[in-house]
């Protein structure tokens, strides 16, 4: 197989393991962990390990932490080498060979595993990477005898020159044996602390047995003998020709400690007893030549591919499967006979077929063998137990197999809101819900749908020996209905809150004969299709100083607008606007403005992001009452104002302005905190009273009296509208929901509150 061939997905590749279960074959994909994975192995409770071919090179790719690979943590994709040793849960998979369209895996299962218990206790320290030895020098000094001074000292018989010098050899031998237990000391402690670092010895006894010995799977010795490891927890590997490796997890004491394991490996080989007729064929195993026949051949575990030539008369070959410690007999083989014609069936079809360890096909299928042995047939279908039946193959002769696979079931339950919805199982009815039914241990698309909601579907795999539960919630069709039920209000991350507006047919502006009807306010019919989101009160001074922290916006003869409850005053237009893109950015909403020329302007076609509302839905908000009824002021159609029906220029304010509301009083001499006074119908705050506030639209004087869907006004203008009366409202005229304005500079009476469209 050339290189380009070998890289090829799909091209002829297998994984071939040996576990203590015994052995199987795989494709090139393999996972490995708890449940649900294709090899399970103790101490892990999901999939945590993929092991596949990429780009012609096998490698293994982590689901989860806690794995090692050859003594190291493994946390990314690393391509697999022969020898390499994996550590995973209570498990140790051994790479016994690999090439580009072969890997062998040898997988041990390591609780059981016979150890003998170190002596005393050990401690499971982290191992550095090796131990430095430490070079202990110690000196005692020893004080220099001071020499009495001639030119001051007194004349001294020989008898006291005698005494002193006794006396100060006293002395001086007292001082050097200080300084020598002392440095004796740290010498010792010293070479304590150097022998702690030392590693341990294990002695390895495997009953004369040779075997290459790997820790942490870093080749480290031979055995039978002692080997120095250092001090922790180790993985010990024995590894010998024609034995399964042994595994133990050890604690080694370390400190030049002692300690045994016994090791007694079990052999991984079998042999192959070959018959053939006439003798003297010729034999090969794997490519190999093996002599002629008869002949009884070592083979290790696992498939191989064996050939039996001789000259003039037809080859014979076979995928054969060798257990360990067996004989498998082949034959008598009668080199030029026929091989055997198998045909295979399955209920169901499509079952995947494996002969003596080979993929051959799906089923029905028809497929030749040698003559002479008997073939290990296996087939699988994903949803049912597998099935597995020996076949002997005779010369020319044709067998017919069917193969009837039994399902594995498993109990699904679907049930949810609203009840009594027909449940489809892939697309099949299967009654009302709620109910609980048997399913195959496959996928299944689950769907549920009842007239007047939107269906619900999903996928599930049932599992032997676990009940799923499927919990479904049919939304309304309509989808303004739906957003209703499921996000009839939605939050921003600073906690503003704005609530749905579902939209509708209404009569914008006034009729001519209103009382306090003016110029600017054209009466047209205007549709909103796209529903909305509206703040439930204007915005804070808290929530704007979030956005700009060193915002005022001022006090009035004394009295204060900048409280964090009240509304945000003194904003520009763009203050606003560009406010609302802040929103947007936070919460990974699309930005509703684009700045140009040093101005913003609204993006078009509007998407979700958050925006000032347009004028038509401002007005829309603030005035409906009910199904196809309008409000002419906030409190309703008829004056005067009611008590405390929102915060005007009532009594409190009679210094700040020339006129007050006769007879009101809201408390309040500027503006109050948002959200003070009764809402409207809709549930919305200060849409009259409080601050005027800013809202989408350019302004023009004389609107287009033709009706519109979802208007957002001219896309161009010197001026922006403002709706809504103020904290300094008193005439009739301002009190009316239908009255607009204009402004182009901020001021102590606007403010404003955002919106979005829903979808």
């Amino acid at each position: 197989m050339n290189d380009a061939t070998a890289r090829r997905p799909g091209a002829y590749t297998q994984i071939r393991i040996r576990e203590p279960a015994g052995e199987r074959t795989f494709s090139e994909r393999l996972t490995i962990g708890g449940e649900g994975a294709d090899v399970v192995v103790p101490g892990v409770a999901t999939v945590a390990l993929v092991i596949e071919r990429r780009e012609g090179e096998w490698v293994a790719a982590p689901e989860s932490g806690g794995m090692r690979l050859d003594g190291k943590a493994l946390t990314a994709v690393r391509d697999l080498r022969k020898n390499d040793v994996l550590g995973i849960g209570d498990a140790q998979l051994n790479v016994a060979d690999v090439s580009r369209t072969l890997l062998r895996l040898d997988i041990h299962h390591l609780v059981g595993n016979a150890t003998i218990a170190p002596v005393g206790e050990v401690a499971a320290l982290a191992f550095d990477g090796g131990d430095e030895d430490i070079d202990i020098r110690a000196t005692a000094r020893v004080p220099r005898a001071v020499r009495p001074n001639p030119a001051i000292a007194a004349p001294m018989s020989p008898t006291a020159r005698r005494r002193w010098g006794i006396a100060i050899g006293a002395l001086l031998a007292i001082v050097a044996l200080a300084f020598l237990g002392v440095a004796l000391k740290d010498r010792i402690q010293a070479a304590r602390e150097a022998h702690a670092k030392l590693p341990g010895r294990l002695n390895i006894d495997t009953g004369g047995l040779a075997a290459q010995v790997s820790v942490d799977g870093v080749e480290a010795g031979r055995a039978p003998g002692e080997i120095h490891i250092a001090a922790g927890q180790r993985t010990v590997t024995l590894r010998a020709p024609r034995y399964l490796d042994y595994v133990a997890m050890l604690d080694i004491k370390g400190g030049d400690a002692s300690q045994t394991l016994k090791a007694r490996l079990q052999p991984s080989w079998g042999s192959l007893k070959i018959t053939v007729s006439p003798a003297n064929a010729r034999i090969s195993v794997d490519g190999r030549d093996n002599g002629a026949a008869p002949a009884i051949i070592p083979a290790s575990s696992g498939v191989h591919h064996v050939q039996v030539t001789a000259p003039g008369l037809k080859n014979w070959e076979s995928s054969v499967v060798v257990k360990a410690g067996e004989t498998l007999a082949i034959g008598p083989i009668t080199l030029g006979q026929s091989d055997a014609q198998l045909r295979l069936r399955s209920n169901p079809s499509g079952a995947e077929v494996s002969i003596a360890g080979t993929y051959r096909g799906r089923t029905p299928l028809a497929v030749e063998l040698p003559a002479g042995i008997a073939h290990d047939v296996v087939l699988t279908l994903p949803g049912h137990d597998s099935w597995r039946q020996s076949v002997f193959a005779e010369a020319g002769k044709h067998i017919e197999v069917a193969a009837r696979l039994t399902p594995v079931v498993a109990r699904v339950t679907v049930q949810g809101d609203p009840a009594s919805a027909e449940l489809l199982v892939d697309g099949a009815s299967r009654g009302k819900t709620p109910q609980s039914i048997d399913l195959s241990a496959i996928a299944h698309r689950i769907e549920v749908r009842k007239e007047g909601f939107q269906s619900f579907t999903a996928t599930v795999t049932p599992a032997k020996g676990l009940e799923r539960v499927v919990d479904y919630h049919l939304t309304s069709a309509d989808r303004t209905q739906a957003l209703l039920e499921s996000a009839p209000t939605v939050k921003t991350q600073t906690g503003y809150v704005l609530k749905l507006i579902p939209g509708g047919a209404f009569a914008l502006g006034s009729e001519r004969r209103e009382q306090g009807r003016r110029p600017n306010e054209v009466l047209r019919q205007v549709t909103l299709k796209r529903p909305f989101y509206i703040g439930v009160t204007e915005v804070t001074n808290g929530e704007f100083r979030k956005f700009r922290a060193g915002h005022a916006s001022g006090y009035v003869a004394k009295q204060t607008l900048d409280l964090d409850p009240q509304p945000v005053a003194q904003v520009s237009w763009d203050d606003a606007a560009e406010y609302c893109n802040w929103l947007s950015e936070r919460e990974g909403l699309p930005p509703a403005y684009e700045r140009r020329d040093g101005k913003f302007f609204l993006k078009r076609p509007v998407l979700t992001g958050y925006r000032l509302p347009t004028e038509a839905e401002w007005e829309y908000a603030a005035r409906r009452a009910g199904a196809n009824q309008a409000y002419r002021f906030t409190w309703g159609n008829t004056l005067p104002v009611p008590p405390q029906a929102g915060n005007f220029a009532g009594a409190e304010a009679v210094r700040l302005v020339e006129t007050e509301l006769p007879g009101y009083r809201d408390d309040y001499v500027v503006s109050a905190p948002v959200g003070k006074f009764k809402p409207n119908p809709l549930g919305l705050h200060d849409m009259a009273g409080n601050l005027s506030e800013w809202v989408n639209d350019f302004y023009l004087s004389f609107v287009d009296s033709s009706a519109a869907t979802d208007p957002l006004g001219p896309e161009q203008s010197g001026r922006h509208v403002v709706r809504g009366s103020s904290w300094k409202s008193t005439a009739v005229s301002e009190l009316r929901l239908a009255w607009r304005d204009f402004a182009d500079e901020p001021a102590q009476t606007i403010g404003f509150r955002v919106a979005r469209y829903a979808d």
